[in-house]
């Protein structure tokens, strides 16, 4: 079962009010299970983001949707880089444990 949060363990987790966690959901910043109102890790992270964004670095709620988009783009490029390095790794294994077989 995946951990998932209620609205008043956003609020108290992050320190963030509840008109700012309805702002986030009527922009589609963070969305919440529509039949349990509950939010999943990725939308508490997204929360806490958005607050740093706008209450510390005074970027726009078109400006957070952006962020937030590319941050979760960067990641997915990063992963995927991840394990294009892994898999060369292991060819690179590979072709070093037939190249001692020759000998």
């Amino acid at each position: 079962m995946m951990t998932s949060f209620e609205r008043s363990d956003v609020v108290r987790l992050l320190d963030v009010d509840d008109a700012f966690l309805e702002v986030l959901e009527r922009e589609s910043i963070v969305y919440v299970d529509v039949e349990e109102r509950r939010f999943s890790p990725r939308m508490v992270e997204r929360v806490r983001v958005a607050h740093s964004l706008v209450f510390e670095l005074e970027v726009n709620l078109s400006g957070v949707a952006v962020i937030l988009r590319m941050r979760e783009e960067l990641g997915s490029i990063q992963g995927a880089l991840s394990r294009m390095q892994e898999i060369l790794h292991e060819r690179e294994l590979a072709a070093v444990e037939e190249g001692d077989g020759d000998e």
